[in-house]
């Protein structure tokens, strides 16, 4: 091989180098889905005609060593950072992973604060018959209306009587309006004995109500919610969404439960970090 056929073929080698560095470069990118092996056993080919022949030129020489030394050091890197991928430690992996957890959480945050805080609504889309509602509603009020009235029930039972009970019958013109009273019944009153206070066994007096605690106070509830912002961005937690009027009321709500359950000790709160997260927990004095 002449000098001037290894210099074309040092200089396609060079190329083919840079070519599949860049392929490499693509793969640790998630562009390529493979490996580029191909081009790389085309190239150590090459490589291997090469080195079978020795120029007497010693820039061609220089060029040749400078090939074969950029070729290991990129053979190491590759081999490192496959190594890598195969076992889920590549860096680009694991920001991909990171990215799609911290995505998950802000959704179920979302959800969960649009479920507790956000009012009821309504969908704009929904057909609704406001003309179907009307006419419901207005047989609705004709059926109130022709319903008879409780009093007209007891005159008819009256007017059904026997002759001898139905009171006499008065002038037209001075007939007073008809009352209708309480119906009473024909059996004897029982009477009620009175109790001898002598006899009479001493019932218990009521045990005396305890003295239940009501929770944190408003400057206390206060502290606690500072503590529990302060807590949260300290372990990098979003507080834009949380106001001091949701988390008071949600510890005023567990206070008489705690209340029951320890027989009126003294409740309070503090801030926890458990798993990872920041939470408020009770905690109960004596």
């Amino acid at each position: 091989m002449t000098p001037k056929e290894f210099e074309i073929r040092l200089s396609d080698a060079e190329v083919q180098l840079s070519r599949i560095k860049h392929l490499y470069e693509q793969w640790f990118q998630g562009i390529e889905r493979i490996e580029p092996q191909i081009p790389r056993k085309q190239f150590d080919r090459g490589l291997h005609e090469l080195r079978k022949v020795k120029p007497r030129n010693t820039a061609l020489r220089f060029r040749f060593q400078t090939l074969i030394q950029r070729y290991t050091t990129l053979q190491t890197y590759w081999r490192r950072i496959g190594r890598q991928i195969e076992e889920g430690t590549y860096r680009r992996d694991l920001l991909r992973a990171r990215r799609r957890r911290e995505a998950s959480r802000a959704e179920r945050e979302q959800e969960r604060a649009r479920r507790s805080s956000s009012p009821v609504e309504l969908d704009p889309n929904a057909d609704l018959n406001m003309d179907e509602l009307i006419a419901d509603a207005s047989d609705r009020m004709d059926e109130l209306l022709k319903a008879p009235e409780p009093s007209s029930k007891v005159a008819t039972l009256d007017l059904e009587a026997p002759e001898a009970t139905r009171p006499a019958a008065a002038p037209q013109s001075e007939q007073p309006a008809a009352r209708f009273g309480k119906p009473q019944s024909r059996r004897p009153a029982l009477k009620r004995e009175k109790s001898n206070p002598a006899i009479t066994p001493s019932r218990r007096a009521p045990p005396a109500i305890t003295t239940r605690s009501k929770g944190p106070g408003e400057a206390r509830m206060r502290q606690i919610y500072d503590s529990y912002v302060e807590a949260k961005r300290s372990n990098n937690e979003r507080t834009d969404k949380i106001d001091y009027e949701t988390v008071a009321k949600s510890l005023k709500k567990m206070v008489p439960k705690l209340d029951r359950k320890h027989k009126g000790k003294r409740v309070d709160f503090k801030v926890v970090v458990k798993d990872g997260k920041v939470g408020i927990k009770p905690v109960v004095k004596k």
